[in-house]
């Protein structure tokens, strides 16, 4: 008689674990890692493909002119922008990629054995599927874009913290494109001066 209460006390305690845990975890918001979860995953897959010598890239997404549609729409109307293009990213993505809002409207894709050229297939992909995105807010339709830039895991690279940094770098280049667009950063040979026949 005793063993049930003891045993659905013990099931209670799981689940407001598996539910803190999730809190910790993940993004209240878009469901997705947070920032901290996803440095801390990203980090150990980062060091898995240097330690095998396994390619590896990173997309740093922003959403263009985010803040125009608080101003116009409302902050309700842009986190439920920001919920939807979490999901439209995230259906876009392998089960093995890391996914996490890197903070406001920027996230964060790891893509653990991504080349290159797969780097910018995957990023061109949730550019295309956020262009296409259409909310509808109070008798208006709400339209939004994303600029992704991505970086691939080369021997210069000695630190997630670089990989980021490069990424940073070609998201800026796709902000000063004109927005809505991929860019990538060159190999090392190019950023050195150097004639490469490689492009990113």
């Amino acid at each position: 008689m005793v063993a049930w209460p003891l045993l659905r006390l013990l099931c209670e305690l799981e689940d407001a674990r598996a539910q803190l845990d999730v809190l910790a975890t993940r993004d209240e918001l878009t469901g997705v890692y947070n920032r901290r979860q996803f440095l801390v995953l990203a980090d150990r897959e980062f060091a898995r493909c240097r330690r095998y010598d396994m390619s590896a890239a990173l997309l740093m997404i922003d959403v263009d002119l985010f803040k125009q549609v608080n101003d116009v729409h409302g902050h309700l109307a842009g986190d439920l922008l920001l919920r939807e293009i979490a999901r439209a990213a995230g259906d876009t993505l392998r089960q093995p990629d890391l996914f996490g809002r890197f903070g406001g409207e920027e996230f964060a894709v790891f893509l653990p054995h991504g080349d290159p050229l797969g780097a910018l297939d995957a990023a061109e992909r949730i550019r295309d599927r956020v262009a296409k995105l259409s909310l509808e807010w109070k008798g208006r339709t709400v339209h939004t874009t994303v600029s992704v830039g991505v970086a691939a895991l080369d021997v210069a690279h000695d630190s997630l913290a670089a990989l980021i940094q490069d990424a940073d770098q070609a998201l800026y280049a796709a902000k000063d494109a004109g927005r809505n667009c991929v860019r990538g950063v060159p190999p090392p040979a190019q950023r050195r001066g150097e004639t490469s026949s490689a492009v990113l």
